[in-house]
């Protein structure tokens, strides 16, 4: 069974810049190989200037997974009531923007199912 520690990017760290799979590690991320990826964040404009858009040490940038359940004080109902949980994939990301590489769709397919079971885990 794999075991990742999250969240995988956190403030300071470079971005994920290997040529390794996040998941299956095999080396076929990026030239000369397809590849699949998760893509998150910001960028910083100048209105005065289209073409200003980019990473930003100004920004720090996260993606999570998460769970909110209903409250039930005010009626609400559903599965886990009142009920938070979440998975952090990146944390306080410098730049605003953070990157996930996968070598095929099927490692990006089981990364995802790995976190929505990592999330499940935390809700219970």
């Amino acid at each position: 069974m794999k075991k990742m520690k999250f969240p995988l990017q956190t403030k300071g760290k470079e971005p994920y810049t290997s040529n390794l799979c996040l998941w299956c590690k095999k080396k076929k991320v990026f030239e000369p190989h397809s590849s699949a990826s998760i893509n998150a964040g910001a960028i910083l404009m100048d209105s005065d200037d289209p073409s200003s858009g980019g990473p930003s040490e100004q920004m720090e940038g996260y993606l999570d997974f998460s769970w909110h359940g209903a409250h039930t004080n005010e009626g609400g109902q559903g599965i886990n009531p009142d009920t938070y949980a979440y998975l952090p994939l990146c944390k306080n990301h410098k730049g605003g923007q953070c990157e996930f590489y996968f070598c095929s769709t099927d490692c990006l397919r089981a990364f995802l199912n790995y976190c929505v079971d990592e999330l499940e885990k935390r809700i219970k």
